[in-house]
């Protein structure tokens, strides 16, 4: 068990490339400056290249030696149930680096990496249960098998926002597949990539499986998504670098499973219970400041409860706390750069300028225990009177501002709902199962919850439709991403030949 630190402490952390269960020291470092303090708190190695290269032909030539590909999968199973108990004690150490990096609150750290463990538990369950079919007598003595092969080498490219739980929806299932992998985290939030994988191999992973380059994009993620030696790219982040990805795998037919953005909508009908609809559209756009890819950003909320729904939503809203990220109690914590400030305030001014009207928020705040700091809280944001003709109603700001539009039937309310180039994700908050349903099923989402919202359990698939993305992450249908199909033809008695003779 780590003991606890000072947060902030004086002491920097470095990190190297963690290639083939080794950390390589690099002479480029990237400064990581806390959200909170501003201090430096974490200096990630800038990766080449040639690292990202070193990292594929190390996983490539493990995946082939088959000391973990063809390890027997209740092997692989103990090895990963080891290691969700040693991220577990590692905890405290984890959410530090979690609250220093991203700049997330408390709360929201520790309930990300016990996530973690989660899915690295789940994923430990499945290993020795990769299953096919067998199919006896299909014609004149044939039998076949249909298996599930690990895919090979997987490249992993983690986002900023959620760093850790990230990885976890990826990693986990490739090495519980036989997979081999090259984790490329964000140049914003690299440490508990590399702290993972040194985990990783205190539980007995094999050297080399599990690798890690840190860097910027280009060239660590380009480099990556576009070996043909990597024969899965999974990618968490923007729909334009996950086109890109895409665009870029037109000689190289590798699998990609691509989580991109969103702009869903939560819709809340008048039956709705009010005070459990409130406590949900909160949590679902001001959870980590809205810099969530699935955050509920556009509220439909049916005509007749609008007004008292809006000012309901105000109160709670305003009363939100800030303060020090590590305090139990702070409930609204700083973007993750002052570059993203800029974005979201970009959108709010344009969103004003285009007639809607600031409930609440809308302004920038100093975080509360560093005075001297970049002032980089966004105060939670409602902006009311938003209509399709707005550029505010699609796009996605990434950041805790949430949009009021009012419906009056649940047809419009499906129409403006899907009135997104995004699918992602969305709630329907109502007393009535029929309404409920008739939403669910015409929302054109890859997740629509009912009275509930971001409950992402590790047995539920998560992924979008249109520009949220292809694939899935999580649940069997996320282990089936690291695997491909081969069927077998076994002939127990001889055929006549084709051609006679």
């Amino acid at each position: 068990m780590v003991t606890q630190a000072k947060l902030y402490s004086e002491q920097c952390r470095t990190y190297g490339q963690w290639i083939n269960g080794k950390e390589i020291k690099a002479e480029n470092l990237i400064e990581r400056f806390a959200p909170e303090s501003g201090k430096v708190v974490a200096q990630f190695a800038e990766g080449t290249k040639e690292d990202a290269l070193l990292a594929i032909e190390n996983a490539k030539e493990t995946f082939e030696a088959g000391t973990w590909s063809r390890m027997p999968g209740a092997e692989r199973a103990k090895i990963l149930a080891r290691w969700a108990r040693l991220v577990e004690e590692e905890s405290e150490l984890l959410t530090r680096i979690e609250i220093e990096e991203s700049g997330k609150i408390r709360r929201v750290a520790e309930g990300d990496i016990a996530g973690t463990v989660d899915l690295i538990v789940y994923a430990s369950s499945l290993a020795n249960q990769v299953s096919g079919q067998a199919y006896m007598d299909i014609g004149e003595g044939l039998n076949a098998f249909v298996v599930k092969e690990p895919a090979g080498v997987v490249g992993a490219i983690v986002p900023w926002n959620f760093p850790t739980i990230i990885f976890g929806q990826k990693v986990p299932l490739a090495l519980a597949a036989g997979c081999s992998v090259v984790v490329k985290p964000s140049e914003f939030t690299s440490g508990t990539a590399v702290e993972l994988a040194r985990l990783a191999k205190k539980a007995g992973v094999p050297d080399g499986v599990l690798n890690v380059v840190t860097g910027y994009g280009v060239p660590v993620g380009q480099t990556i998504s576009e070996s043909a030696d990597v024969d899965v790219v999974s990618f968490t982040g923007s729909t334009r670098t996950g086109q890109l990805i895409a665009q870029g795998q037109g000689t190289n037919f590798k699998k990609i499973s691509l989580e991109l953005g969103g702009k869903s909508a939560a819709i809340v009908f008048e039956d709705a219970d009010f005070d459990a609809a409130i406590d949900g559209v909160l949590f679902s756009i001001f959870l980590h400041q809205g810099q969530v890819c699935c955050a509920g950003s556009r509220l439909l909320v049916h005509e007749n409860i609008a007004e008292k729904f809006v000012h309901a939503l105000k109160a709670r809203a305003e009363a939100l706390v800030t303060g020090p990220l590590d305090d139990a109690k702070t409930e609204v914590g700083p973007l993750v750069s002052p570059e993203h400030l800029k974005i979201v305030q970009g959108y709010v001014s344009s969103a004003i300028d285009d007639g809607a009207e600031v409930i609440c928020g809308g302004k920038v705040t100093q975080q509360a225990a560093y005075p001297d700091a970049p002032a980089q809280t966004f105060l939670p944001t409602i902006l009311n009177g938003i209509t399709p003709a707005m550029p505010i109603f699609y796009n996605e700001v990434f950041g805790p501002v949430l949009t009021v539009t009012k419906f009056s039937t649940r047809e419009e309310a499906v129409k403006l709902a899907n009135d997104s180039n995004y699918g992602l994700a969305g709630s329907v908050w109502t007393e009535n199962i029929q309404t409920a349903f008739y939403v669910a099923q015409r929302v054109r989402t890859g997740t629509i919850e009912i009275n509930t919202c971001l409950e992402g359990k590790p047995q539920l698939p998560f992924g979008g439709y249109k520009a949220s993305g292809l694939g899935r992450e999580k649940g069997l249908t996320g282990l089936e991403e690291f695997t491909e199909t081969k069927t077998i033809g076994l002939r127990v008695s001889p055929k006549k030949g084709f051609f006679g003779g």
